[in-house]
């Protein structure tokens, strides 16, 4: 139990250390939450790794229902997404600009990471 004048200090900021044999490894830090492009970027792959119901792509990119159909709109008036409705059911597709767009993202994080 803590009294008045205990104190407990956490810093997402601190690196994790785990010790092997001599050596030691740092972890990078805990990122928070992820950017906007970070999120799109995932709605992307998931799409591109053939998850196009709705439901699926929201489960895969781990997003709530209301930002997903923002961010789905918003792919859609640009190109990135199209969309195939079977009855009252969508499923949506990777164009060939959506396609790019990921593999440019993976490429600027590949230089940045080096």
């Amino acid at each position: 139990m803590l009294r008045g004048s205990d104190r407990i200090e956490m810093s997402a900021n601190k690196l994790d250390t785990t010790v092997e044999s001599d050596e030691v490894q740092t972890k990078p830090p805990i990122e928070g939450r992820r950017s906007l492009l970070q999120i799109k970027v995932d709605i992307l792959r998931a799409v591109e790794n053939g998850y196009g119901k709705p439901t699926q792509i929201m489960y895969r990119a781990n997003l709530s229902w209301n930002v997903l159909q923002a961010q789905l709109r918003s792919f859609l008036e640009s190109g990135m997404l199209s969309v195939e409705e079977y009855g009252s059911r969508r499923r949506y597709l990777i164009t060939p600009k959506g396609t790019e767009m990921v593999e440019s993202y993976q490429k600027v994080v590949k230089e940045i990471l080096r």
